[in-house]
């Protein structure tokens, strides 16, 4: 009864009609016709069903038939079909209802060209299956898929059959797992059984790969391959196996935490069949709308005996190349704000450790070739509605091949923006007076600088009789007192006062401007010398203050002239000189009266017995700088352009400008105050840019004085000797650069330099991204330096470099870049690399040589594109050197 009742409810909303011309191609199913009424399809039929088997409404649509077989209780959808039960979806040329077992068929047809059409799509959530046939059981929840394609994070799996579980996880049988999203992938993992799990993770029974239909023997006994996807998730980190210097490795391997959607921590290690090992952990963790940040350290062991043995460094071991046995450690933390206005931000960006770490721990060019490193955390705020702002600061650098490390703990700044010194003494309205233009900036820097090395009295700050040798301290836990007493602390304030701007004779721009700097340093020296040991005694006196201060005021101005052409292309030429000139006062500090010098006995003269004097700095730093400084400094810049018809324009009304010269530059300065040699050196430059793709830089130094047999200055201009000569080159540097490229010849601008593919990643021979969409690139330099010998007997020095690189598409898939150096002078390659790329769809190939050089060696990878499987690769690698 209950479905007569159903069946009679569905008549209510259904309309008679033959079946279309579909319908009547597809084999019916062969039931008594007094059973089997036919109902034409409405576009969609609610079916409320009373409670029982069916839980929830159900939506059906067939775009050609549905029909009713009363007897057996069941409902045939052809076209187009598709149900709405609750969560679950499913679409198919055919789909059959059964209500005695509660099952839902559905399958493909065949159109009149034979060809199969509909492909079944079922989908519960948000997990979509697509199948030749589906069977789905809507009351146990329990499904059969036949020859099925499901996607499980970023990887596919092919089976042959596949059972669901109520708990939506299923089981397949005759697998392929990939990552290839085609529909006859390049490469898979092929499993007889495999197990499900969405968003969670894939798990398999004795595997092995397959390559382009081959099959391989790499394998394993099972396979595990997580597939998150709504969330991070915790999981094991597969390491990766090798050779180099160290031994037999595993690198890399180790376990994720993901503590929450922002923090998560990564453990891994290497450990070396040679005894060696390294630890590392890394924590990323993000605050949206507030800061982001990543802190690591890492520890390594490197184990090395056969390096304490002196003479297998004269042998071929490739230990030799390695260090002694040693333990190091590396510490790296940045941390970027999200700045706000009127809050203040707190950065970090540290990257120190042990000397030789960096070396050991071999990732790179830049790392390897790295002099120094330097680290700070800070903390920084604009104080809001008015011009102060001040700065919290620690700094450390280090340099890895001499072991100096110096630090500046702590390190205050407090500044005040330009403020007009009206505004800071009265509260009236500006009334347009001269003196309302004064403006005064300041800015205070208290610090303290401490280095592990402490240097002799005999440097440069004490050249005197006192020969202390250099101190170095070691940095740990037990000598911070001491490094800390070490430290040199000092103050420095610095005042601008800007006397206004103003314009003389309508076209002159004159600004006046005036300086004062004042230090304050913790220790000042009195020197006395001493006949006895006939050396100089220092002693520290305490608190010291030195200051300076100075004046001086510019004047400069614009001057345009135009040369009118009318002609076809042309337009007209103008040219635009800013000259400029500036004056310059400072006394001389080194003057007894400032008492920042001491003028000190320091022994006798050898040669006439007679005493010997010398001008000694009483501080360690912030000394100004001797001697009387009343200088003019001139300038003069040039540019040239073109107004030139623009090119896609028919008419004669629009132009356009084209630079001939972006920049021609002379300068020099003349001292007054000086008693020799008052005219500096003579500076010329010349920048521009050659058909808007060809840079072109020139600068030169030129000497106005003669010089002795020695190379030496003397105080005679070189016009005097020789009229139609005002000046001798020393020096000249000019450098070429062209980036050939698509994009250049299409707009102006071209495509920078340091192209995505020229730029490596860690490994120095295998680039982090390869874009195929560019066809070719090709940048062309050329360097040339040139400087005179100074003396008689010296040599003129001639360098001359050409370089090349780019990139060349061979095919769609085939890539090839290159970078070489040659210099032109010794007449040999200096660096030269070959990289080849390979795009195979969902793998990718690099194979590159670098025949010269530190790094010379080659490399060969293949690797799969899909992060999930980022171990599945195969690499061979030979390189020179090995880390130190």
């Amino acid at each position: 009864m209950r479905y007569i009742f159903i069946f009679l409810l569905l008549l209510q909303f259904t309309t008679l009609s033959p079946p279309s011309a579909l319908a009547q191609r597809v084999p019916r199913p062969a039931v008594a016709p007094q059973d089997t009424p036919r109902v034409a399809a409405q576009d969609t039929v609610t079916l409320q069903a009373p409670k029982g088997d069916i839980e929830t409404t159900i939506k059906y649509s067939a775009k050609d038939s549905i029909q009713f077989e009363v007897d057996r209780k069941v409902v045939h959808l052809y076209g187009d079909a598709k149900i709405d039960y609750g969560d679950m979806k499913l679409e198919a040329a055919y789909i059959e209802i059964n209500y005695d077992n509660n099952t839902l068929t559905a399958t493909t047809l065949t159109d009149s060209t034979g060809q199969e059409i509909g492909t079944p799509v079922f989908s519960q959530g948000a997990e979509t299956y697509a199948a030749k046939r589906i069977a789905y059981n809507y009351k146990t929840r329990k499904g059969r898929i036949s020859e099925v394609v499901t996607q499980q994070g970023e990887g596919y799996i092919h089976s042959e059959v596949v059972k669901r579980s109520p708990n939506n996880e299923f089981y397949g049988l005759h697998n392929k797992y990939t990552t290839c999203n085609l529909e006859h992938p390049h490469f898979y993992i092929s499993a007889g059984k495999i197990k499900a799990i969405p968003n969670d993770k894939v798990m398999s029974g004795p595997f092995n790969l397959v390559i382009g239909d081959i099959p391989t023997p790499l394998g394993f006994l099972f396979g595990l391959f997580p597939t998150p996807k709504s969330k991070r998730s915790s999981g094991v980190i597969v390491p990766s196996y090798g050779e180099n210097a160290r031994g037999f490795f595993l690198n890399n391997g180790g376990y994720y935490f993901a503590w929450n959607d922002y923090v998560g921590t990564k453990l891994t290690g290497d450990i070396y069949s040679l005894g060696g090992y390294n630890l590392d952990v890394s924590t990323d963790y993000v605050k949206r709308y507030a800061y982001r940040g990543n802190f690591r350290f890492t520890y390594d062991f490197l184990k090395n005996d056969e390096a304490d043995v002196e003479s297998s460094r004269s042998t071929d071991n490739i230990l030799s190349q390695l260090p002694p046995t040693q333990r190091t450690f590396w510490v790296y933390w940045s941390h970027t704000p999200v700045t706000k206005p009127g809050r203040g931000s707190f950065s970090a960006s540290v990257n120190a450790g042990s000397q030789l770490h960096q070396r050991v721990n071999y990732n790179g060019t830049a790392q390897y070739l790295a002099p120094t490193f330097n680290s700070h955390v800070s903390y920084q705020k604009t104080i809001p509605n008015s011009p102060f702002s001040y700065t919290i600061k620690a700094s450390q650098g280090q340099s890895t091949q001499t072991g100096t490390m110096n630090f500046v703990l702590p390190d205050l700044n407090f500044s005040m923006s330009q403020v007009g010194l009206a505004e800071l003494f009265s509260d009236a309205p500006a009334t347009n007076k001269w003196y309302e233009k004064f403006t005064l900036t300041y800015n205070v820097r208290a610090s303290n600088t401490i280095s592990n090395i402490q240097p002799a009295r005999t440097s440069t700050n004490f050249p005197v009789l006192d020969t202390s040798p250099a101190d170095t301290i070691e940095v740990n836990f037990g000598n911070l007192q001491r490094l800390w007493e070490s430290g040199q602390k000092t103050a420095i304030h610095s005042f601008g006062i800007g006397l206004g701007n103003y314009k003389i004779m309508r076209y002159l721009n004159f600004s006046p401007s005036v300086n004062y700097n004042e230090t304050w340093l913790d220790e000042k020296y009195s020197f006395t010398f001493n006949p006895d040991s006939q050396r100089v005694d220092v002693d520290t006196t305490g608190f010291g203050r030195v200051y300076q201060y100075s004046a001086g005021a510019s004047l400069n101005t614009t001057i345009y002239g135009t040369v009118y052409v009318k002609g076809e292309k042309v337009e007209a030429i103008r040219h635009l000189i800013r000259p400029s000139i500036s004056y310059s006062y400072r006394p001389d500090f080194g003057d007894e009266r400032f008492g920042f010098y001491q003028r000190t006995l320091v022994g006798t003269d050898p040669n006439t017995n007679l005493p010997r004097y010398q001008n000694l700095g009483r501080f360690r730093t912030g000394l100004p700088s001797t001697g009387l400084n009343s200088s003019l400094s001139f300038s003069l810049d040039n540019s040239l352009e073109m107004k030139v018809k623009a090119k896609n324009d028919s008419t004669d009304a629009k132009f356009e400008k084209v630079s001939l010269i972006d920049n021609l530059r002379l300068s020099s300065s003349y001292n007054f105050a000086a008693d020799s040699l008052k005219l500096a050196p003579i500076q010329l430059s010349f920048y521009t840019k050659l058909f808007k793709m060809v840079n072109m830089n020139f600068s030169s130094t030129f000497n106005p004085y003669q010089t002795d047999s020695a190379g030496r200055n003397i105080d005679k201009y070189i016009f005097d000797a020789r009229k139609l000569k005002l000046a001798r080159l020393t020096n000249a540097s000019l450098n070429l650069t062209a980036s050939l490229n698509p994009e250049a010849f299409r707009s102006e601008t071209t495509l920078p330099a340091n192209l995505p593919s020229l730029v490596p990643d860690q490994d120095p021979v295998l680039p982090q991204y390869v874009d195929f969409k560019i066809p070719w690139t090709l940048n062309l330099n050329y360097t040339f330096y040139y400087t005179r010998g100074l003396g008689v007997a010296s040599r003129n020095n001639l360098t001359q470099t050409v370089g090349i690189d780019g990139s060349l598409n061979v095919t769609e898939k085939w890539k090839v870049t290159y970078t070489s150096t040659y210099d032109i002078s010794n007449q040999n390659i200096s660096y030269a690399n070959v990289q080849i790329y390979r795009d195979l769809h969902c793998w990718d190939m690099s194979i590159g040589w670098t025949p010269f050089g530190l790094l010379r060696g080659y490399n060969l990878t293949i690797n799969a594109r899909s992060s999930l499987l980022q171990d599945l690769k195969l690499t061979k690698r030979s390189n020179s050197v090995y880390g130190y």
